[in-house]
């Protein structure tokens, strides 16, 4: 698999890996497991107000924007996974002499028929 097909499947794979790190970390700081409890879950939309005026934004709407944006986007990623496309199967080389052989020009031409014909068969040897 392509990392461009895999990119977005280890960014949310870090996020989550950063989130779970950074949220047992501030566990341990506060000494308590339940410190998301008590963040203001009512009013943080509200506090980025605060942005435009270039003021203090409260640590607890970080968090929840943090926690609800990566959510989503493992909801969203869930529903709509990433899927490669399959790769056209490559003409064989009985397919292309049929192609060839309906052309009216390469009927007419047979040197020129042969040398097309050489040049796929090299051409399906690389």
């Amino acid at each position: 698999m392509k990392l461009r097909a895999r990119l977005p499947s280890l960014l949310l794979a870090m996020n989550w890996l950063l989130l779970v790190l950074t949220f047992a970390w501030t566990c341990k700081i506060q000494q308590n497991g339940l410190w998301w409890l008590r963040l203001d879950w009512t009013s943080w939309l509200s506090e980025f107000r605060e942005l435009a005026h270039l003021g203090i934004l409260p640590a607890g709407s970080l968090w929840i924007v943090w926690i609800i944006a990566t959510l989503a986007l493992t909801v969203v990623w869930m529903i709509y996974p990433q899927t490669l496309p399959d790769a056209a199967p490559e003409p064989s080389a009985d397919t292309a002499r049929k192609q060839l052989g309906t052309d009216a020009m390469m009927e007419s031409n047979p040197a020129l028929k042969e040398k097309l014909l050489r040049l796929h068969q090299s051409l399906e040897k690389i």
